[in-house]
């Protein structure tokens, strides 16, 4: 069933991208032509969102994670933040507790693989593999089933888009990042968004250390700059699915 659909929702692609059974290019980056094409005629890869209204999503990912996402939930317990975790499947079955009380509190999850690897190396088979193992977790530990899906990295290819949208997920990027290169404080971290925000934006940060150990130290002294810094410019924190809502997906 699922290889059948799989083939439909490609040939779907190829006809709809190139008017006809053209074959697919390689683009720099191991981005296909044909999938950017298809990209912005299906809606199904979001980096943020076409709204009038004070809204941005603030997303986390590679968790759960006993040191950092505890320091998350409390902060947006004490600032009323509704966020998007996306979940890595391994860290879910180390820590299940933590990926329900997310789900409890009033927060989205969202599938991040099951073992965090660059998929734009891997096989269709291998990332229908990780989709797949990580949506068990979610579903067998917090009882429901996800419907975004967010690639390592953000690093996807033709194989990745298919594998997602034949599975019936939004791929979901983002607009700013909160950990950059060029920002080496906390302050700097969260002044860089502050000051790049819009409506209808999609935040990234990370409450993990999926593959090397990475202190995510600097980001927890951030988050709370940053959610103090936008709810002072009128803005509010929305999960994905509710920003979604709010105005048209806009498209790469």
């Amino acid at each position: 069933m699922f290889a059948a659909r799989r083939m439909a929702v490609a040939a779907a692609i190829c006809f709809s991208a190139l008017g006809g059974c053209a074959k697919v290019r390689q683009a720099v980056g191991r981005t296909e032509v044909a999938t950017q094409r298809a990209e912005r005629r299906s809606g199904e890869i979001i980096w943020r969102v076409n709204t009038d209204e004070k809204a941005v999503a603030l997303t986390l990912d590679d968790g759960p994670d006993p040191k950092y996402t505890p320091q998350v939930l409390k902060l947006a317990r004490q600032r009323g933040l509704r966020l998007t975790f996306f979940l890595v499947g391994r860290e879910i079955q180390l820590h299940p507790a933590l990926a329900r009380q997310e789900v409890a509190e009033g927060h989205v999850i969202g599938n991040h693989t099951w073992d965090h690897p660059t998929m734009t190396y891997d096989s269709e088979r291998q990332d229908i593999s990780e989709i797949e193992r990580c949506e068990d977790d979610i579903e067998k530990i917090c009882g429901e089933r996800t419907h975004l899906f967010r690639p390592p990295k953000g690093m996807w290819d033709g194989d990745t888009f298919v594998a997602a949208l034949a599975a019936g997920y939004h791929m979901i990027l983002w607009t700013v990042a909160l950990e950059h290169h060029t920002a080496k404080t906390p302050q700097a971290m969260a002044q860089r968004v502050i000051e790049r925000i819009r409506p209808g934006m999609i935040i990234l940060a990370h409450d993990g250390e999926p593959c090397h150990p990475v202190d995510r130290e600097k980001t927890m002294k951030a988050l709370p700059l940053l959610a103090a810094g936008l709810q002072k410019k009128g803005y509010r924190f929305v999960t994905v699915p509710e920003l979604l809502r709010l105005g048209r997906e806009e498209r790469g």
